[in-house]
């Protein structure tokens, strides 16, 4: 059986671009398949195609390869349609964090939760949705993939609003089978260097990670019965007194063990992505009389990522114009979790990954269709999601404030209704007061008209 068809609309993707590029050159089950190079940034576009093409020669792969600034000329035949696109990420990121503390509300990550997320919603899921449609007449039977943010309000919006194409959501954070691997290591399972999980280990352990993207918990961790969460929290105590002597600059990391040692105590259960987790409760906003313990967030270092972003982009451009060479690409590069899900879907392997998608009664005490991140069974079928059981109160009140946020503003990005908009604000846990969420969103109607659709100025 040959290679699929992907087909990537976002070629430069900061995340996604380059480990395609890796997983087609590399694996035996892509390998005679098509990968379909998008961006509607030419000079982003050329320098992609001549990355691949190196690739593809350096490692003789027999992967054909196409591209277009014109999504519609080179989505035939897909088999799967990977949405990586950001719209100037950091430019409209930075308004966002900054309109938003004007207001009262400090995000740290600007891209899930609060006003970040919400306006980042109103500008990528419309793309979004038009894509989809394209889809569904010119490769009815792709699998679309959304890794776009927020992860979750978008793959709602595309449930609902592009229901004629198949589609789930992802992120990197719980990457299989690393992510189980690295709970094992620092539960004192498993050796610091261990890469995979022994096969005699599996009977004995359960491990339960779920909730809505960016808001995922472990909320049972035992092996051979014992309760492992005790030793995490041991470890974690001692880790939370080293951050506090350098807690570093930028805002997403910075005392993020701390923040999990306090959500760990009040909901006996751990945030695995506490770097966005802190940023959807409301605890750590400075709200309130008593200091905040150590701080509240930072806001988002805007200046900081695009730096990140434009040496990633420096280095991705000296591989493709041969000054860096192809040696150290195939070093320096690794699947992702998207390409390790696409070459197990496409070659039944059978894998197991943490996917974005209707729970379908995985967990019991929320609604059927609530779009959670759960480990999934995976094929060529899509995701079925594994029994997780009842979410513990206390976190299960966050997912459903979170899931009708995500919701709401799923609907007001796809109609423009205003009022659908204020209400989507307004059930967000950081905003907490209904002047400064309705001044927060005319500021930013107002900053962002260049790349909003025109139906939120009529």
């Amino acid at each position: 059986m040959s290679g699929p068809k992907v087909t990537v609309i976002g070629a430069g993707s900061y995340f996604f671009g380059k480990p395609i590029i890796h997983k087609m050159a590399t694996s035996p089950i892509m390998d005679g398949g098509t990968l379909a190079l998008v961006d509607t940034n030419k000079k982003v576009l050329d320098t992609m195609m001549a990355l691949a093409k190196r690739v593809f020669a350096a490692t003789k792969c027999k992967v054909k390869l196409v591209g277009s600034t014109d999504r519609k000329k080179v989505m035939q035949d897909s088999d799967f349609l990977v949405l990586s696109f950001s719209r100037d990420n950091t430019k409209y990121r930075k308004l966002d964090t900054e309109i938003a503390a004007r207001h009262g509300i400090r995000m740290c990550s600007s891209d899930t939760v609060g006003p970040g997320g919400v306006f980042r919603c109103l500008r990528e899921l419309p793309i979004a949705v038009d894509i989809c449609k394209d889809a569904a007449r010119i490769c009815p039977q792709a699998w679309v993939i959304n890794f776009v943010n927020p992860t979750a309000a978008m793959g709602m919006g595309l449930r609902r609003f592009a229901s004629e194409v198949r589609s789930f959501a992802l992120c990197d954070g719980n990457h299989e089978p690393y992510n189980t691997v690295r709970w094992c290591v620092m539960a004192g399972l498993l050796p610091k260097d261990a890469t995979a999980i022994p096969p005699q280990m599996w009977p004995k352990l359960d491990l339960r990670i779920g909730g809505i993207n960016h808001c995922t918990w472990v909320v049972k961790f035992t092996y051979a019965g014992k309760d492992m969460l005790p030793t995490l929290r041991r470890f974690y105590e001692k880790q939370a007194r080293e951050e506090q002597k350098n807690p570093g600059e930028k805002a997403k990391p910075r005392f993020n063990i701390n923040y999990l040692v306090q959500l760990f105590d009040l909901y006996g259960a751990i945030p695995t992505a506490v770097s966005h987790t802190k940023e959807y409760v409301p605890f750590f906003q400075g709200y309130g009389v008593k200091p905040n313990m150590p701080e509240p967030i930072r806001l988002f270092d805007a200046d900081n990522r695009q730096e990140e972003m434009d040496a990633a982009w420096t280095i991705t451009e000296q591989y493709a114009n041969g000054k860096l060479p192809m040696k150290k690409f195939m070093e320096q590069v690794h699947n992702d979790h998207a390409t390790d899900i696409i070459e197990s879907m496409w070659g039944g392997l059978g894998k197991q990954f943490y996917i974005n998608s209707p729970s379908n009664g995985a967990v019991t005490n929320l609604q059927p269709d609530a779009f959670l991140e759960l480990r999934c069974d995976l094929d060529m079928r899509g995701p079925r999601p594994q029994h997780f059981g009842a979410m513990p109160r206390g976190i299960l009140a966050i997912q459903q404030q979170m899931i009708d946020t995500h919701e709401l503003t799923a609907e007001a990005a796809m109609t423009g209704d205003r009022t659908i908009l204020r209400r989507a604000m307004l059930t967000d846990p950081l905003c907490n007061n209904i002047a400064d969420a309705d001044a927060c969103i005319e500021d930013l109607l107002a900053a962002e008209k260049a790349v909003l659709p025109k139906y939120w100025y009529r």
